[in-house]
């Protein structure tokens, strides 16, 4: 993060964590960082509904936690019909192993994961530490090979070049053919996606990284898990 992050930021990142809590409207703000109860994947007009909301957090040497990103993820509906076997379980049911979450990504719908910036980071070490993680996840579940490693190879390639200043965000969506991933310096979703992946297993093991029970983000695996939970009640 180097000279970029102010005494100031740090002081703001060193700052407890938050809970999610509802802005104007309905929109759901964590750490400031607010979060459309819905919005479209770019490049698509169909509507993705807000399933969880978090805040990532980094150890620094000193012990102290900084806040570096906010997360949030996005699904098409029709993933109540694909989760049927899991209905009427209570959140923490759910999250009780990784089997839900990674039934959750695998379901043949579309999904969005927004990352969004809290402090600047380079497109570089985001894509080396977030890569890292994806390789190791999928070489523990046998899922690694010469096309997922093509997909890190191109992953990191797109990031090389850009910039993640404070403000600025990432979404990546899950399709049925990869993983699509497209950059915004500001609140504005872009409009089309900047880049494609063509690898679903990378797709679904880079948001895993998120989710799992080993991932990057323990309060947007407990939101998500208790919208899930209230979903499949219905």
């Amino acid at each position: 993060m180097g000279s970029e992050v102010t005494a100031e930021k740090l002081e703001s990142g060193f700052a407890a964590e938050r809970a999610p809590e509802e802005a104007d409207g309905g929109v759901l703000a964590v750490e400031g960082v607010k979060l459309p109860q819905a919005l479209a994947a770019p490049g698509s007009e169909k509507e993705l509904t807000l399933i969880g909301g978090g805040v990532r957090k980094v150890r620094i040497p000193t012990g102290l936690e900084l806040k570096v990103t906010v997360l949030a993820i996005y699904a098409d509906l029709e993933i109540v019909s694909h989760l049927d076997k899991y209905r009427g379980l209570s959140a923490e049911q759910l999250l009780s192993s990784d089997e839900f979450i990674y039934a959750f990504l695998e379901a043949p719908v579309n999904i969005v994961a927004r990352v969004a910036y809290l402090l600047p980071l380079t497109g570089a070490d985001y894509a080396s530490k977030s890569g890292d993680n994806t390789e190791e996840d999928l070489k523990a579940m046998n899922k690694w090979g010469k096309a997922e490693e093509l997909a890190l190879k191109e992953y990191r390639e797109y990031f090389k070049t850009k910039n993640c200043p404070p403000g600025s965000s990432v979404y990546f969506t899950t399709t049925r053919s990869g993983l699509e991933i497209s950059h915004s310096l500001d609140s504005d979703l872009p409009k089309e996606p900047e880049f494609v992946v063509k690898s679903t297993a990378f797709g679904t093991a880079l948001l895993g990284t998120m989710l799992s029970s080993k991932g990057v983000s323990p309060q947007l695996r407990a939101t998500l898990g208790a919208k899930m939970a209230s979903l499949l009640q219905q």
